[in-house]
């Protein structure tokens, strides 16, 4: 494999590993048969919480709201990933006509993050478009959650046992993190509020209030899955590379596909190339595997998620002699 720079300073397997990945760019999808995809995938998650909600009728609220807390927030998460993510992407769903297919996804990203109190506009569909172009510069807006260790514990534990935590990791730690940078604007937070006082109210008088708060205790367990995911997916030294494409670490581990669903822990490879459907990350890291240097993939394909969380992975190894 050919490891030297190219005029730009970039190493030509770089190229080689991005370009591997437009047979599986969003636009060669069958529109419906994708459409049909995410959106299957959309409704068994609201499906499972609906399963989730109907069992706060029959199991007793002090067994019934941690683990519904739980799991609500694994479900809120995985809806994130599923319509927020791939919505700021153009790829929830896909279509000829550029114009309704922006408005359905930007529809999508927006109903999704009114419940998280995120402006969609500014954190995702601009927010994010940075992240890929400049990943963890100073003008990244999403590379606020990439702590590891002690810090990541104890923004994970307050998130989990600390009543309200959220408004506080949304608003000022996030300013505080970022350098004034928050994914939350007052509208949306005025938005959050009022779409949160509707649900509640309606848990509360269909289901039950002990629904009503594990809802609610949900995004609080959500927003520490979003502390964990960030770690795993930049933290510690792998951040730091100086090339781009080398700041994301892909993680494998059991029990990934339902703590990490849609296949978000591939990072390296989403980094490589954005446009590739959550359902085809594994066959394009197939096929990177011949492309990409051996002491890359070892800094790059973690199967130690621990290891990485606590911040005792380096960066990229240097080739050996």
């Amino acid at each position: 494999m050919e490891t030297e720079e190219d005029a730009s300073g970039r190493p030509p397997w770089i190229r080689e590993a991005i370009l591997a990945g437009q047979q599986y760019h969003a636009r060669t999808k069958t529109p419906w048969r994708h459409n049909a995809i995410n959106l299957f995938a959309l409704t068994v998650l609201i499906a499972l919480g609906s399963a989730v909600a109907w069992a706060g009728t029959i199991v007793t609220p002090v067994v019934y709201i941690p683990l519904a807390a739980f799991a609500f927030g694994n479900l809120y998460f995985a809806a994130v990933i599923l319509v927020i993510h791939e919505a700021s992407h153009e790829m929830f769903v896909i279509g000829q006509n550029k114009k309704l297919r922006h408005f359905i996804n930007h529809l999508a990203g927006w109903t999704v993050a009114v419940f998280i109190a995120t402006n969609y506009t500014v954190h995702w569909e601009v927010g994010h478009l940075e992240h890929h172009v400049r990943p963890l510069e100073p003008s990244d807006p999403q590379g606020h959650n990439i702590f590891t260790g002690r810090r990541l514990l104890l923004r994970v534990l307050g998130c989990l046992f600390v009543p309200g935590y959220l408004f506080l990791e949304r608003t000022v730690l996030r300013k505080k993190d970022r350098e004034g940078k928050s994914g939350s604007t007052g509208a949306a937070i005025v938005a959050f509020v009022i779409a949160w006082g509707a649900a509640l109210t309606v848990l509360t008088l269909f289901v039950g209030w002990p629904v009503a708060v594990a809802a609610f205790l949900g995004v609080q367990v959500l927003v520490a899955f979003n502390h964990a995911k960030g770690s795993l997916e930049h933290g510690g030294a792998i951040g730091h590379e100086a090339e781009f494409y080398l700041r994301s670490r892909t993680n494998f581990f059991f029990g990934r596909r339902m703590l990490m669903p849609f296949n978000i822990t591939m990072h390296f490879e989403h980094h490589l190339n954005g446009s590739v459907p959550w359902y085809d990350l594994v066959r394009y890291h197939r096929d990177l595997r011949p492309i990409v240097p051996a002491h890359v993939q070892e800094g790059v394909w973690n199967h130690h998620p621990l290891s990485q969380i606590s911040g005792a992975l380096g960066g990229v190894p240097q080739p050996t002699a």
